[in-house]
């Protein structure tokens, strides 16, 4: 005969005689009634498991984004501030031809000249590029715009609407050295 109704009604436990113990009528193994445990917690498993997969989702999230944040925020740079620097031998840079250095915050380049050495700013004021030294035509030249400097930074033509910033430079013993002009 198939059973109706609660398993634990009164009725059914009335029905079991004095011999229905109190565990059998709703109470916890540790003799504590149900309503008497913890009090303004609720511990429901469907709400329980909904923040361990709340939590787990939420240091998914945290772990994915922040290395694409990283990456999309570049790091500050500590660019030192110096009026001189040593930045390379001289040997680095032969005759006819030039180099770029960095130095401070610019990149500068460096022109043998048949042993006479200058130096000037290697970023073109017209829209940011690196130049570089043509020997053939003895000038400086942008390959961006086509734009172009004298040996000292001066504008020979171009779109560039500024010269590039002269800066001293001088050998010391094997050392180039770069300063502020």
């Amino acid at each position: 005969m198939a059973q109706q109704g609660n398993f634990k009604s009164p009725a059914r436990m009335g029905g079991l005689g004095e011999s229905a113990s109190a565990s059998s009528s709703g109470a916890v193994s540790g003799g504590k009634p149900r309503e008497d445990g913890l009090k303004g917690v609720n511990f429901e498993r469907r709400s329980f498991l909904g923040k361990v997969v709340g939590g787990v989702g939420a240091a998914v999230a945290v772990s994915t984004l922040y290395p694409v944040v990283k990456y999309i925020i570049p790091p500050v740079k500590e660019v030192t501030n110096v009026n001189e620097m040593v930045v390379g031998k001289a040997s680095e840079v032969p005759e006819n031809t030039g180099k770029i250095y960095p130095f401070n915050a610019d990149k500068v380049i460096v022109i043998n000249d048949n042993g006479k050495l200058t130096a000037c700013s290697a970023v073109c004021t017209h829209l940011g590029c690196l130049v570089r030294w043509e020997d053939k035509d003895n000038l400086i030249f942008c390959p961006c715009h086509g734009a172009k400097y004298q040996q000292t930074g001066e504008i020979i033509s171009g779109p560039q609407p500024l010269p590039l910033t002269p800066y001293a430079v001088r050998v010391e013993g094997d050392d180039l050295v770069i300063s502020k002009a």
